[in-house]
């Protein structure tokens, strides 16, 4: 199916609709409120246009066209942050450098803790000491432990989702 046949065979006022709310949803969950003047639309403008000009190459994809338009936006979203990088960390609260409190070891468990008050699972837990330590790739991961990448993304799915919930009882362990 090349893209024409491709963009034909979906409702994109749908699917357009559907990826601006999951851009809405990733941008919130950074937690950043400023994105150079960019709204979630904006990014997945860019990812439908990028996509039009042979920039995201559709016709390599193993996948159906609408996961390939959102795996397309994920990355678009990852991509902004990485190369932004500098600019977002100016908004992240300064900590003291001779703070007397908790060393990282603990405030790692006590995060974990939280995460296990939320009802995450061994997975979930060990998914997350693996961002802890600076692993975070999914093939990485998957790799590191042992199993199927796809099994990652479904344990970082149901982490993401935990992590928001908990969100304002780990800024006061940090």
């Amino acid at each position: 199916m090349n893209l024409t046949e491709a963009i034909q065979s979906v409702d994109m006022d749908e699917v357009i609709d559907r990826m601006n709310a999951y851009a809405i949803s990733l941008l919130k969950s950074v937690g950043v409120k400023n994105f150079n003047g960019k709204e979630p639309i904006d990014f997945v403008g860019d990812v439908i246009l990028k996509v039009m000009e042979g920039k995201r190459d559709w016709a390599k994809a193993q996948c159906s066209f609408k996961e390939f338009l959102f795996g397309c936006l994920k990355s678009e979203i990852n991509n902004f942050f990485t190369t932004n990088k500098n600019i977002y960390e100016d908004e992240l609260p300064d900590v003291p450098s001779n703070e007397q409190s908790l060393n990282v070891e603990d405030k790692r468990n006590q995060v974990s803790e939280l995460l296990k008050q939320e009802g995450a699972d061994d997975d979930e837990l060990t998914v997350f000491e693996c961002w802890a330590d600076g692993i975070t790739k999914p093939a990485e991961i998957a790799k590191d432990l042992g199993i199927d990448v796809k099994e990652v993304y479904k344990i970082t799915k149901r982490l993401e989702r935990r992590l928001p919930k908990i969100q304002t009882q780990v800024t006061n362990v940090i």
